[in-house]
């Protein structure tokens, strides 16, 4: 809440404080160390482990803030902002947002769906931006402007891409002495942010974790990259930020890095320089452990890794509070940690509760302490816990140890038929402090509430606090428990109420829409409603009522279990029963597991809800655990293509990556004629309350401007006067690749701001957010590709907190094209297809997309292939190779008895390298991964990827 955020500001100014004591214009000491000796992707995923750990500002201006870290990395020496968009001279001025400028993700956030994540926030590719330059930026990708641009600057180039064939559409190009710049910041952003690759939508990138860019992108980064290496000013600003977030980008630290993890030095070892200053490889920055949940009067120990060296005394080990945890040494000399040594961290035969400490790591030449967090739980009675590693196909389940235990048993079926556990059944977000939450107990039992607390999640910053607990009241099976905070005046609420929570700044009933709140059992999170870790208002001014259907607590929110109502409606609180299903149908019914502590399900169906319970067997009985628990396997992922391969006049064949659980694939080949068409809106005859808008336009704003100070070319323009009012244009099925429009806050509107969403497929998908900087009139501009299938956009004025915004000028370019289709047929289990009969030197489209009984996946991207002049020389399809898996080795297929093939990781290690030797057929046994497969075959080259 925004009343809390003195607290943040604290927090944060408390990491630069510490931070700053200890760091030093350098890369510290080991801080590379676990990325040593490793090539591609594998130093790709060393180098994401490392860099990924940081803490971030808030977003926005004022202190602890976006802008207070600009003054540090970007403020130069006679006070004016570095702005690397225009020649435009500013100056700052403290930590206020400088009129004129964005804060620009020059990495665009709606590349990975503009959540508010880490990422979002990330000084490494945030950049202080001219306004009008980042308008036209947008969210394009980077290239070389070819012709006339139609933005240009004298910095920044906005225009049609010049750099290769692949990409032609539009695109941003920075002044020469960014370009490197920008092409580390990127570099940066898919390593740091690998996590996201199943998020990325972009003309330069993949849904994949390696090699991430299309070829295309990938040869632009890399010239850029060599032509314009870090300067002292960018240098300097990497050691500026990691004083603030306590994480560098290590392209500007190495930069021939990037040549192992993507150039030309690929499959070879990279060797960092040697370290003569003591460090710690080992615990990472930020590292803590978490020693789980087990049962009272059980043990359990974990270990911590520490591995360092140029140590020149012992280390010290202890603890902050001590009585909690034992340590297996509490020195470490200079050799063991040189060696690597496994630390044990212990707790014996401990009483219910929570148990944390801290510990600390000091001494041997280090420059800072160390400090790791260390927590267990313990809990009354056997429980499993949630299911971890889910797919579309399987999942983990796991449990606490039962100590008497000689087998676990596992049970997993279908149906709603019981109730899990007390469920969070109502969330009152109303006026002034009317907030309420609502429990539900459908177990079929009374419940001790003595056992359960709320939580508080903060303005999205990730983490429950204020553990509050509910105290020894008993809830009755079927009946409901409004807990209110006790500062509410609402004479309904005060009546419906079971239980007064204290109120105050944190308690967890002060809530404002975008702070998470979570129902506890024992200390483990059971059922949370609202997003945490993301700081959009998902539930400001609104009443959620749980759907009946709910039966089981989930630590994850899921918008599709609540029923919205308005601000202040209270109509259905103390009403909530839950709906079972009449049976169950058994996947497993006391399968045997063993001893171990988890059990994972295989050859589940797609999107489906399962229910799992695990039964300890002891020498004298069987104990169950106390409740039963749900989750849901994973749509079926969209499948990734792979290059088109033997193309010929007449055909091609089309390939793509396995997708899990999917039992059938559909393939779409089709041709594309067109034209794009141009339709601008200025809202001309938008009435006093909103109304009428234009043909196709809906929503329901209630006002507009008539002033020119608030209108585009002319008056009058469209005003989104209170949260949630919107604007929603025509649906174009053609596709639209671009939209923009004009809006301007009419007045101060500090923590107000609009969201843009696209519609794809029926669904509406984030595009950007625009929070409130200043009155200043702006002009932002989205383009898509064709091939997303962008049907309608919408604006919306998703957070009010003063003042109102206009809407005026909009934009819209689509595409009216007729496709014909060549070829749609579902194929069955197989990962490539041939189509045939087509015409030479003509350009087809492609798309797949993967099936499982009535679950679909969406379509592929669209891919293009040219087909090959008529040649009546072109070799015989039968004789061009062919390379698939089965029965988990490669196989290569097709091979007219001469040349080459070899087999690599996706490291570019090579694993396999052979003569054909007037073989038709080679097998490579393999383990479970994917590889690159080169083959050389009648003095042509042809390169796969497979996966096993």
């Amino acid at each position: 809440m925004k009343n809390r955020k003195f607290i943040q500001i604290i927090l944060v100014a408390m990491a630069i404080f510490s931070l700053g004591s200890y760091l030093r214009a350098e890369v510290p000491a080991g801080y590379y160390y676990a990325a040593d000796g490793k090539s591609g992707a594998e130093l790709k995923t060393a180098l994401h482990q490392i860099v990924s750990a940081m803490h971030t500002l808030d977003y926005g201006s004022g202190e602890g803030a976006t802008w207070e870290g600009f003054s540090r990395t970007d403020r130069l020496d006679d006070g004016r902002v570095w702005d690397r968009y225009s020649s435009e001279v500013r100056y700052f001025d403290g930590y206020k947002a400088v009129d004129g400028m964005h804060i620009e993700h020059s990495f665009p956030k709606s590349w990975w769906g503009a959540y508010e994540n880490n990422a979002y926030r990330d000084l490494h590719h945030l950049y202080p931006a001219d306004g009008s330059a980042n308008s036209s930026k947008n969210n394009l990708p980077l290239g070389e402007v070819t012709g006339t641009p139609g933005f240009d600057n004298g910095v920044s180039k906005i225009g049609y891409n010049g750099f290769g064939t692949d990409y032609t559409d539009r695109c941003f190009e920075p002044a020469d002495e960014y370009k490197g710049d920008f092409a580390r910041a990127y570099l940066y952003v898919v390593t740091a942010y690998e996590n996201l690759y199943d998020y990325w939508q972009s003309p330069m990138v993949d849904n994949n974790t390696y090699p991430v860019w299309k070829n295309w992108a990938r040869d632009l980064l890399l010239e850029w990259h060599r032509q314009d290496p870090p300067s002292e000013r960018e240098m300097a600003r990497n050691d500026s930020v990691y004083t603030i977030q306590g994480n560098r980008n290590p392209y500007i630290d190495y930069p021939d890095l990037v040549e192992y993890v993507w150039g030309d030095h690929v499959g070879q070892a990279y060797a960092f320089p040697e370290e003569t200053a003591p460090f710690l490889a080992m615990p990472r920055y930020g590292e803590s452990v978490d020693m789980g949940v087990i049962l009272a009067g059980d043990s359990r120990s974990a270990q911590l890794e520490i591995l360092g060296d140029n140590l020149t005394s012992a280390l010290s080990i202890a603890w902050t509070q001590g009585h909690i945890f034992s340590l297996s040494a509490t020195t470490l000399s200079p050799q063991q940690v040189s060696d690597g040594y496994s630390l044990e961290i212990a707790c014996d035969r401990p009483v219910q509760g929570e148990y944390r400490d801290t510990l600390t790591i000091v001494g041997g030449g280090l420059e800072r302490q160390y400090r790791i967090p260390v927590q267990l739980i313990v809990v009354p009675s056997f429980i499993v816990t949630g299911a971890t590693d889910i797919t579309a196909s399987e999942a983990t389940v796991q449990w606490v140890n039962y100590p008497s235990a000689t087998d676990y048993r596992v049970s997993l079926w279908r149906g709603n038929t019981s109730a899990g556990d007390l469920i969070i059944s109502a969330y009152v977000e109303g006026s002034s402090y009317n907030k309420a939450i609502e429990l539900y107990n459908g177990t079929g039992a009374p419940v001790d509430l003595s056992a359960y607390s709320l939580r508080i999640e903060s303005n999205g910053g990730g983490s429950f606090y204020n553990d509050t607990p509910l105290g020894n009241a008993v809830l009755q099976n079927g009946e409901t428990w409004l807990l209110l905070n006790e500062q509410s005046t609402d004479a309904t609420l005060r009546a419906k109420a079971s239980q007064m929570i204290p109120g105050g700044e944190d308690s967890p009933l002060n809530f404002n829409g975008n702070d998470a709140v979570a129902l506890c059992r024992n200390g483990i999170i059971i059922d949370v409603v609202g997003f945490a870790g993301e700081i959009a208002y998902w539930g400001q001014d609104k009443t959620l009522y749980r759907q009946s259907r709910v039966t089981h607590p989930s630590a994850v929110y899921d918008p599709s279990e609540w029923t919205e109502a308005p601000k202040d409606d209270f109509s259905q609180l103390g009403s909530f029963a839950m709906q079972f299903d009449a049976e169950r149908e058994y996947i497993c019914d006391g399968e045997s597991a063993g001893l171990g502590l988890e059990y994972r399900f295989t050859g589940l169906r797609p999107l489906t809800r399962y229910t799992y319970r695990v039964d300890a067997v002891t020498p004298s009985a069987t104990v169950a655990a106390a409740y039963s628990m749900q989750f849901v396997t994973d749509s079926l992922e969209t499948p990734q293509l792979l290059d088109a391969s033997e193309v010929t006049d007449t055909s091609f064949r089309i390939n793509w990556e396995e997708v899990q659980a999917a039992d059938d694939y559909e393939v779409l080949c089709f041709t594309q004629s067109g034209e794009q068409h141009t339709v601008t809106e200025g809202f001309d005859n938008v009435g006093s309350k909103g109304e009428p808008l234009p043909d196709g336009w809906s929503g329901n704003a209630s006002g507009n401007y008539t002033s020119a100070a608030s209108s585009g070319q002319s008056a009058p323009s469209v005003a989104l006067k209170a949260t949630g009012e919107y604007l929603c244009t025509p649906t174009y099925p053609q596709g639209i690749v671009s939209f923009s429009f004009m809006y301007r806050f009419a007045s101060s509107g500090s923590g107000s701001y609009v969201v843009v969403e696209k519609q794809v497929g029926g669904n509406w998908a984030s595009v950007d957010t625009l929070r409130y900087v200043n009155t200043s009139k702006y002009y932002p501009s989205y383009t898509f590709s064709i091939d997303e299938g962008v049907t309608a956009m919408k604006i919306t004025y998703a957070h009010k907190a003063t003042g109102n915004v206009a809407i005026d000028d909009a934009t819209i370019v689509y595409g009216d094209y007729l496709n014909t289709v060549h070829t749609q047929e579902r194929i069955g289990q197989v990962t490539s297809y041939v189509v045939h009969d087509l015409e030479p030197l003509s350009e087809y489209h492609y798309q797949v997309r993967a099936l499982c009984d009535d679950v679909v996946s969406p379509w592929s991207p669209v891919q293009r292939v040219t087909t090959a002049e008529f040649s009546g020389m072109a070799r015989p399809q039968a004789d061009t190779p062919r390379v698939y898996a089965a029965d988990g080795r490669v196989v290569v297929s097709g091979l007219s008895g001469r040349g080459q093939v070899a087999v690599y990781n996706l490291s570019g290690q090579l694993l396999y390298s052979g003569s054909v030797d007037d073989r038709d057929e080679i097998v490579v046994g393999l383990n479970r991964g994917i590889y690159l497969v080169r083959v050389v075959d009648c003095n042509q080259i042809y390169n796969y990827k497979v996966g096993l």
